[in-house]
């Protein structure tokens, strides 16, 4: 009776326990958020400063913190180039076509249908749209918030090394040679994923931009941009490209469109048969269906961010469990 009862006393605490640890993850998600996404940053740079510290400077190897600096300034750099120079011609080009685009649906819907609305008939880009639009709105709404990840970002890259020790010392030594595997395989797995999504986007983008300038398409330079930038979600970006493009090509005429059709079925196809196998090879490895299943929910759940990081979180967490499940074997 006595063992039934501290067996009782037991469950009950660890249960309110649980459900204290619970509420407080949820009253400070927004924390809990920023530390994720400030160590997914880390680990997205962490290939860039391990490169630079391979390197030497006047005689000696770069340490971190100079690899850290010089690998967070590029990113600065970059972003600031984007937002200031890339950005705002995008934008007005960006403005136009969506203008251009709603004028075209009208003028071709069928009679009885003047109710269908620009949204109704292109719900999944009104979507990514919307949700670009609200990441930029983030970043010029909240500086603070941003400058707060970032600096958080950079101490967690400075730090790296010294919180991946401090974890090993804790564990034991069985435990430790699992832990440092997992990590060791994310930092190269994540790498690998940024160098491939990278070199992709700006490939796809490039000859999306050639090509439609060549078809004397309009907007060419918004659509070459937003082909390149939507190809960091699987599957869905590239056809969501396609359509827009299209949509702009049939509105001159039937040979545009048909030659703008034939351009992404070409891009398409060299990324398929080339790209991705050379570039992006063993990166993932994962069928479409999973991810289009890990899109569909991080995009249910967290947006657009949640779909551009899909992949990657579901190449994390598959490497931690081959590695718990190794380590119950």
């Amino acid at each position: 009776m006595d063992k039934n009862l501290v067996i009782s006393i037991r469950t009950i605490f660890l249960t309110a326990l649980m459900v204290v640890a619970g509420l407080i993850i949820y009253r400070l998600s927004a924390v809990f958020s920023t530390l994720l996404l400030a160590l997914f940053i880390s680990l997205a740079i962490e290939s860039g400063i391990k490169y630079l510290m391979k390197m030497t400077f006047w005689n000696r190897p770069v340490s971190r913190g100079l690899a850290v600096l010089v690998s967070y300034a590029l990113f600065v750099l970059v972003a600031a180039f984007i937002l200031l120079v890339v950005l705002p011609p995008v934008l007005n080009q960006g403005r136009v076509l969506l203008l251009s685009l709603a004028q075209i649906i009208q003028e071709y819907q069928i009679p009885g249908a003047s109710e269908i609305t620009f949204t109704d008939l292109l719900p999944t880009t009104t979507s990514v749209s919307n949700g670009v639009v609200s990441i930029t709105v983030f970043l010029f709404s909240n500086i603070f918030s941003v400058f707060s990840l970032l600096v958080l970002s950079i101490y967690m890259s400075l730090d790296w090394e010294n919180l991946k020790r401090k974890l090993y010392d804790i564990l034991p030594d069985k435990i430790e040679v699992e832990v440092r595997g997992a990590i060791e395989e994310i930092e190269i797995s994540i790498g690998h994923w940024v160098k491939g999504e990278a070199l992709l986007m700006f490939v796809v983008g490039l000859f999306s931009f050639l090509g439609l300038q060549i078809l004397g398409v309009k907007f060419a330079l918004a659509l070459g941009i937003v082909a390149g930038l939507l190809e960091v979600v699987p599957m869905i970006g590239p056809v969501i490209a396609a359509i827009l493009s299209a949509i702009i090509g049939f509105s001159v005429s039937n040979f545009q469109g048909i030659g703008v059709l034939a351009l992404f079925t070409i891009i398409q196809q060299m990324e398929n048969s080339f790209l991705v196998p050379k570039i992006m090879e063993k990166v993932s490895g994962f069928s479409p269906l999973a991810i289009l299943v890990a899109l569909l929910v991080g995009g249910e759940l967290f947006g657009l961010l949640g779909a551009i990081t899909a992949v990657p979180l579901m190449m994390i967490l598959s490497i931690i469990l081959k590695r718990v499940l190794q380590y119950q074997d």
